[in-house]
């Protein structure tokens, strides 16, 4: 940064030093603006076996908050591959993949603690 750059910065900010300002953390509930995809929460009625526990459905219903139809659908439908035996599927896109893998593990361990077998074909 140039020094009159600098200079602009510093009156930007009222000339406090970075030592000098606190940064503000505010909360905005977003829950009630994102709702989850109605047509992915019908599949998963129809589809999603008894032993997952309620926790898991919750926070699986929250993960879909705030993506497109088309992403949350691709979510939707690929935890029911994981918990039907079908596969474990990636999309590519980091946080989604990172997303799939928090509840993928979830499911999984679930099941094996609970003497769940799930069958994926080689």
């Amino acid at each position: 940064m140039k020094r009159n750059e600098f200079k602009a910065f510093q009156a930007a900010i009222g000339g406090k030093t970075r030592k000098d300002r606190k940064m503000k953390i505010s909360y905005h509930d977003l829950n009630r603006g994102f709702e989850p995809d109605g047509f992915c929460l019908s599949l998963w009625d129809v589809t999603m076996p008894n032993w997952i526990p309620k926790n898991l459905r919750a926070d699986m219903v929250d993960a879909l908050r705030g993506f497109d139809e088309d992403m949350a659908l691709e979510i939707a439908d690929n935890l029911i591959d994981c918990w039907t035996g079908l596969g474990l599927r990636v999309t590519g896109i980091d946080h989604v993949d990172e997303l799939l893998g928090r509840l993928y593990m979830r499911i999984l361990s679930y099941a094996h603690r609970n003497g769940i077998k799930l069958v994926y074909d080689k």
